[in-house]
């Protein structure tokens, strides 16, 4: 009390209050940084030790992310960082730049590979690739971590693996960085893992840009994405205690900002939910208002994280994951519940009463707004679908006759005209036919002579009937000769993709050769969701928003023609496929013995979709080309808030069951 008496009379209306003292003497005893003649006696301390170590013990049995000491990694990382350590030189900067800055524009110019790669990443046959990638990754962003610390002076004695919903992640305890006297070097010590993180993304990015082999690509893509977007949106992010945290924290200069934005919301809550009096805390580093915007952005996305590795762990391992995240819900949200119910209506000794009434009005309150814009208030989104600029209208170009593919004299995207040749078959039946029916023509001739001068009316007349059967069927071979000459049937542009992979390959009578494109008119073919059907439907004969890849940011309004009732699973354009780049995923076509069929493309969609025509204004169509990506989207909405949450929540669980299934 004394000690109270003199801060009052010093700081006046600044000073702490009886209870604040109270509770910062408790804090000191429990922590050990103080003590009474009653602290210091026997079974006080052991009851202090057996706390402590009960506490140590629950963090290691923490059953979201446990973690798990395996050795002491000084020696392998002092021989490391003497043969690597000039990675991290300042000559070596200029060339991390350069890479990531040509990786960063290879990946821009082939944007639109890298958004229809993405569908495949989530295939079935990848994840254990992309999960390897992953682990390799953490791999080489911990080392970095260890050889950064010690290449300036620090030590690193612990390192092993910390499990994230199950998921195995390695770590290195760089905590002798926070004696360094430079800043810098601690915040270089924090980038290191993302440094050698994103110069491996960036030569995996060019890799994936040049080569053309498919597991080579499709590996680059996974170390590409796993080295970019996980560890930037993780590693680097500020509010999460990672790397991105402490660089902050030193860049600010304000090492215990997490600590200072949990005693700020303590603050907050107990002031403004309980009612509770206490001055508002103030730190050595000032900037009151970085610690409230920071501690305001965490507990969002520790909230929005929370949930996310809950939902996580339940789609992911099924019963053993329900029983994970029933652990963690009682760890986040039943266990802090019952502790805040125990303070407010039980009390401490060392805290004042709360208010009951103020915490129950405050409650009731929060909930019944939560419940309305959950329940009332709509939920606004743009649906998009898949689309594609194509020519309006196409005629088929078909073999007449049977024949081998010999000679292609037209390239595909080329302008012809009616009776332009455009490739040539071969068939030696046919040939070998016309031969010998002229010769048996001629042959008749000469008999047919013979007859006519012996006389002999009646065989003459066999003859001559004869003669006109060899000349029809003469005839009709000679037309089937000249079909094997295949000529355009209509002005336009050459469509025929896969028509080179066919030369010397046996076609059948009216085997579809390629497609002849009207170039006058254009229009947009976009395919629809199952569950965007409806909303689509609705919007015929209205205007839809079409963004076309290649003509800027910007987009232009187009009338929805019409909207086919029936799914399909065949792809209207090969463009669709995420094989060819595309954004909607595909699978391959089951065999079948209809020759149609056997005709069309070997993928199908992998789910049915509803082919849509959108009217193309004649001034843009002309600015575009056949085949060109595109996108149709309006602005509508789904129901209220928390039904749209929940149907996202729901498909998310739905998807991740069928990918773990699938594995």
């Amino acid at each position: 009390s004394k000690a109270v008496s003199k801060t009052a009379a010093q700081m006046g209306d600044q000073a702490i209050s009886e209870q604040d003292a109270i509770t910062i003497v408790k804090w000191l005893i429990d922590s050990g940084l103080a003590s009474t003649d009653a602290s210091r006696t026997s079974g006080r301390l052991m009851e202090t030790f057996e706390e402590s170590d009960r506490k140590k013990r629950l963090a290691k049995m923490n059953p979201v992310s446990p973690k798990f000491n395996l050795f002491n990694p000084e020696a392998v990382l002092g021989q490391l960082t003497a043969l690597l350590g000039w990675l991290f030189s300042f000559p070596l900067f200029f060339v991390w730049s350069a890479v990531v800055a040509t990786a960063v524009y290879q990946v821009a110019s082939h944007w639109d590979q890298v958004v229809g790669g993405g569908t495949m990443v989530l295939a079935s046959d990848n994840w254990i690739w992309l999960g390897l990638s992953w682990i390799f990754l953490k791999l080489i962003h911990e080392t970095a971590h260890g050889m950064a610390c010690k290449r300036f002076g620090g030590d690193v004695r612990q390192c092993g693996i910390v499990l994230i919903v199950m998921i195995p992640l390695p770590f290195v305890d760089v905590t002798s960085s926070w004696r360094f006297g430079s800043k810098w070097q601690r915040i270089f010590v924090a980038a290191a893992g993302m440094y050698v993180e994103v110069f491996i993304a960036a030569l995996a990015a060019i890799v994936w840009c040049y080569s053309d082999v498919g597991p080579i690509r499709q590996h680059a893509f996974n170390l590409m994405l796993a080295g970019s977007v996980t560890t930037l949106l993780f590693n680097a992010n500020p509010l999460m205690r990672f790397d991105g945290y402490y660089m902050l924290s030193d860049w600010l200069e304000m090492p215990n900002l997490g600590t200072h934005g949990q005693q700020w919301m303590k603050w907050v809550g107990k002031k403004y939910y309980l009612g509770l009096d206490g001055n508002q805390p103030t730190w050595p580093e000032g900037r009151g208002w970085i610690v409230a915007t920071y501690a305001t952005l965490a507990l969002f996305w520790k909230v929005m994280i929370c949930v996310g590795l809950s939902i996580a762990a339940e789609s992911l391992f099924f019963g053993a994951g329900i029983i994970l995240a029933m652990i963690a819900l009682v760890f986040w949200v039943v266990w802090p519940i019952v502790k805040l119910l125990k303070m407010v209506f039980i009390g401490e000794d060392t805290q004042q009463r709360p208010s009951r009434i103020r915490f129950c009005l405050t409650t009731l309150t929060l909930g019944a707004v939560c419940w309305t814009v959950f329940t009332e208030v709509p939920w606004y989104a743009r649906v998009k679908a898949a689309a594609i600029v194509d020519f309006q209208e196409s005629h088929e170009v078909r073999t007449p006759v049977a024949g081998f593919l010999d000679e292609i004299l037209v390239e595909s995207g080329a302008f012809v005209q009616t009776g332009d040749i455009l490739a040539r078959l071969r068939n030696n039946e046919v040939v070998a036919d016309v031969e010998k029916l002229e010769i048996e023509l001629v042959a008749n001739d000469i008999k047919m002579r013979q007859l006519r001068q012996n006389k002999e009316l009646a065989a003459l007349d066999v003859e001559s009937k004869n003669r006109e059967a060899i000349k029809h069927r003469l005839s009709v071979r000679r037309q089937q000769l000249a079909s094997l000459t295949v000529v355009a049937n209509f002005d336009g542009v050459l469509v025929a993709d896969e028509l080179e992979s066919q030369l010397g390959v046996y076609l059948a009578p009216g085997q579809k050769i390629c497609n002849i494109e009207s170039d006058s008119e254009k229009e947009i073919h976009a395919m629809i969701g199952q569950r965007d059907r409806e909303l689509f439907q609705n919007r015929v004969g209205q205007a839809v928003d079409v963004h076309v890849w290649g003509m800027g940011p910007g987009h232009f309004t187009a009338g929805l023609r019409d909207l086919n009732p029936r799914g399909r699973l065949d792809l209207p354009h090969p463009a669709f496929g995420a094989t060819s780049g595309g954004p909607l995923p595909v699978k391959y076509r089951p065999p079948s013995g209809n020759e149609e069929e056997s005709e069309q493309a070997p993928m199908e969609l992998v789910d049915p979709h509803f082919f849509a025509r959108v009217e193309l204004p004649a001034a843009i169509g002309k600015e575009l080309k056949s085949g060109q990506p595109a996108f149709i989207s309006i602005r509508t909405s789904r129901g209220s808030v928390g039904e749209v949450l929940s149907e996202k929540v729901a498909t998310w669980i739905r998807n991740m069951r069928k990918l773990n299934q699938l594995r």
